[in-house]
């Protein structure tokens, strides 16, 4: 499989009911993280309310049909649809007329990805690029340079900023075999960026880390794809 899960084309539907979700421990300062679980997205810290899965809307999309949904115990919070380059639109429907919840659109900055996030009415954040913090020397950002699947491994964090620049809160990822998921979406948000358009900002960030994965020379022989279970180290 050479597209990870939020290309739903290359991949069988999921429903779920959103019963006996496995969370995973975060630091105290993370005011919203999700993480993959399987074949579904679990959002482990919502901003309010238990945790909750994103998962295919229905069994069977349909062109124009949103590609994921936000759900908690049956109830659809927010759907979402995604562009050819990576950008992610939340409605609070399956219908693309329903009230907009915002739009996540990705940029580049010499191949290391920025989102600009813009909540509904309100202040646009952008992103700084994802600078590596584990001190892996491959590369320093979260980079379409990277040579094989090894350089995108690691943990990187983002700033979040307003329209003045000032930090208002940033955004992590950890990408591995040996974390408590393959792939950990944390963040500190700042007002106005509510919990379904963080959900946008994880579809997008996934959809970035698809596209470097499937371009870059996996070093396992067999391995038919990106990483969807782990083995924490204990």
């Amino acid at each position: 499989m050479r597209v990870f899960l939020f290309i739903l084309t290359s991949l069988g539907p999921v429903v779920a009911c959103g019963c006996g979700l496995h969370t995973i421990p975060l630091d105290s300062d993370v005011t919203f993280a999700a993480h993959q679980e399987s074949q579904v997205f679990v959002v482990d810290r919502p901003l309010s309310g238990k945790p909750a899965l994103v998962t295919a809307p229905q069994f069977l999309r349909l062109p124009g049909d949103p590609a994921w949904a936000l759900r908690h115990d049956g109830k659809t919070l927010a759907a979402y649809w995604i562009d050819g380059n990576a950008g992610t639109s939340a409605r609070a429907g399956l219908e693309v007329s329903d009230q907009s919840l915002g739009d996540v659109r990705p940029s580049w900055d010499d191949n290391a990805v920025r989102l600009h996030i813009e909540p509904p009415g309100g202040e646009p954040i952008q992103s700084d690029v994802f600078a590596r913090t584990d001190g892996n020397a491959a590369t320093t950002t979260l980079t379409r340079s990277a040579q094989t699947i090894l350089d995108v491994r690691g943990r990187y964090q983002s700033a979040l900023r307003d329209t003045k620049g000032t930090e208002v809160g940033w955004l992590r990822l950890r990408i591995g075999p040996y974390e408590a998921a393959p792939r950990i979406y944390e963040a500190a948000l700042p007002a106005g960026v509510s919990e379904e358009l963080a959900v946008a900002a994880v579809i997008s960030l996934a959809s970035e880390i698809d596209w470097i994965e499937g371009h870059t020379l996996n070093v396992y022989q067999g391995d038919r794809g990106p990483l969807i279970q782990s083995l924490p180290m204990r």
